[in-house]
């Protein structure tokens, strides 16, 4: 899922909730985005790559870019 369309979605209220993933391929973090009726996906690059953050403020700042503000995650 891109970016333009992550952020669709939560303004159209279909997605539920959203994570942050330790990427099993790199050092990285992934944002898995979770939709109505249990679907689920990760948030992809222009390439249609996953897109895998360095840091977990990195892919904080992103999910702020979806939401309109910084979230408060739980470990």
């Amino acid at each position: 899922m891109k970016l333009a369309q992550a952020k669709e979605y939560y303004e159209l209220g279909v997605l539920t909730a959203l994570f942050a993933l330790k990427d099993p391929a790199s050092a990285g973090w992934l944002l898995v985005i979770e939709g109505q009726e249990g679907r689920s996906w990760t948030l992809q690059t222009a390439l249609g790559e996953p897109k895998v953050y360095a840091t977990v403020d990195s892919l904080t700042k992103e999910v702020a870019r979806i939401v309109g503000s910084v979230p408060d995650w739980t470990f």
